[in-house]
């Protein structure tokens, strides 16, 4: 069996695919936990309080919150940063809070933001959760067209593949005419087999194939970034564009012959 990048990408794209669903599940449980912590009020003038007992109300009320935002912050460190950086000992986790929630969201969740866990930052933690799961969802129904493609590709490749191979084995010299112009039709109806997928291929690529009211996943973007370590920009029209050349060059040769024996 001949290896191509198309079965590197094939592999590729499954390893990717496993990843965002876990990291999917992980936002959802984060979901789940910081839906069921209870909230703090800020009361209008709270922080100035100097009647007896008002600092040690007010103090408890951040204490309160204070430890709120930190199960946030211990929950998302549980579920969700593991899968979102390679070595969660290489990025401080309110920068990893930000890459993932947005700016606004690791401001209120710093500890040295005297907030609280009011029910506005609850909210604002749980939007921005749910929109990241959205935004995975919308790349799985991405990723989901490109294996499609890819198992397409992948069949007619090793079909022409194997015939080449097989061919090969029998001298084009050893090959009567009837058996030659049999051979010449052969490789002309899997370069027209390859001008489709090539052409389906580019058809998809211009097109958003990950799309919800959140997120918009244009299939060009995720090509270059799931085979961005590959040597090779985008496999399968790499491997179908060298095939249509290889049948070129065979279909020339027998032609050759052809014209020999006319």
């Amino acid at each position: 069996m001949i290896e191509t990048h198309v079965d590197g990408a094939t592999e590729a794209v499954e390893r990717e695919r496993a990843a965002l669903t876990e990291q999917g599940a992980a936002y959802e449980e984060f979901r789940r936990r910081v839906a069921s912590l209870s909230t703090t009020e800020r009361r209008p003038g709270s922080a100035g309080a100097t009647v007896h007992g008002g600092g040690a109300a007010r103090t408890a009320r951040a204490d309160t919150g204070g430890a709120a935002c930190e199960r946030v912050r211990e929950t998302f460190a549980e579920t969700v940063r593991p899968h979102s950086i390679d070595d969660v000992g290489e990025e401080p986790l309110l920068e990893t809070i930000r890459e993932e929630l947005g700016d606004g969201v690791a401001l209120a969740l710093a500890p040295t933001t005297d907030a609280g866990f009011t029910p506005k930052t609850k909210q604002a933690v749980l939007t921005a959760a749910r929109e990241r799961s959205r935004g995975i969802e919308a790349t799985l129904a991405s990723i989901d067209s490109e294996l499609e493609s890819l198992e397409g590709a992948a069949d007619v490749v090793a079909e022409l593949t194997e015939w080449l191979v097989a061919a090969d084995e029998t001298p084009l010299s050893s090959l009567g005419f009837d058996a030659l112009r049999d051979r010449h039709e052969r490789l002309a109806a899997y370069r027209a087999r390859c001008d489709s997928l090539l052409t389906e291929r580019q058809e998809l690529l211009a097109s958003t194939t990950g799309r919800n009211r959140s997120a918009d996943v244009t299939h060009r973007s995720l090509v270059r970034y799931l085979y961005s370590s590959f040597p090779v920009v985008y496999p399968v029209l790499s491997t179908v564009t060298r095939l249509v050349d290889l049948l070129g060059d065979c279909q020339r040769a027998v032609r050759s012959h052809l014209t020999r024996r006319a």
